[in-house]
């Protein structure tokens, strides 16, 4: 499922930039220049990018708080399940063209292309994603300039224009099951108190 909202990321870009000339001379004709890598493996020995490239590296992962504590649900054969995982996922976006103008024209226009489709659906997700979820949400995370710092401190490379981004709401199915018989009857009975 994880891997399926990165090809999803992925494809929505170049679906739109293949047919931008100024664009797709950046990154040419070939999808793999946009690519999940980390920035910090796309660059070379002099921290200059060995090809022109936009990354789009999940960093991050964490458990969607407000989908947290769901009830069990019952299963088709009867037994009751454990709710999906839910999960919300962090991307750093970093263009690598080798040049600080088309860096920032490259990034401006996916900035624009989440921003025009922050609510992803159907035939926009990839498999199996269509199948197991109604939308995904993408929304610019708003680092601060230290988070940032910290994380390209961690790539031990100079920092590099980037921005991050959450999805959201991603499900990942629970293989527990409990076998629990159905209740059909409830009985309550009253003692009656003595006063003593």
């Amino acid at each position: 499922m994880v891997s399926a909202v990165s090809e999803t990321l992925r494809n929505l870009v170049w679906s739109i930039v293949q047919h931008e000339t100024e664009i797709s001379f950046m990154l040419g004709d070939d999808q793999e220049n946009i690519c999940l890598d980390p920035p910090f493996l796309l660059l070379g020995d002099d921290n200059r990018p060995e090809n022109s490239c936009l990354s789009i590296y999940l960093y991050r992962i964490l458990e969607n708080g407000d989908m947290k504590n769901r009830p069990l649900e019952r299963s088709i054969n009867g037994l009751l399940e454990y709710p999906p995982l839910a999960l919300n996922l962090y991307y750093l976006i970093t263009p690598l063209t080798g040049s600080v103008e088309n860096d920032q024209m490259l990034l401006a226009r996916t900035m624009q292309i989440f921003y025009d489709h922050a609510i992803l659906a159907g035939s926009e997700l990839e498999s199996p994603l269509q199948d197991n979820m109604e939308e995904l949400r993408i929304a610019l995370d708003s680092l601060s300039i230290e988070d940032i710092t910290r994380i390209w401190s961690g790539f031990l490379r100079p920092f590099y224009l980037s921005v991050s981004y959450e999805v959201r709401v991603i499900f990942v199915d629970s293989a527990r099951q409990i076998d629990a018989a159905e209740i059909r009857r409830k009985r309550l009975e009253f003692v009656p108190r003595t006063e003593g």
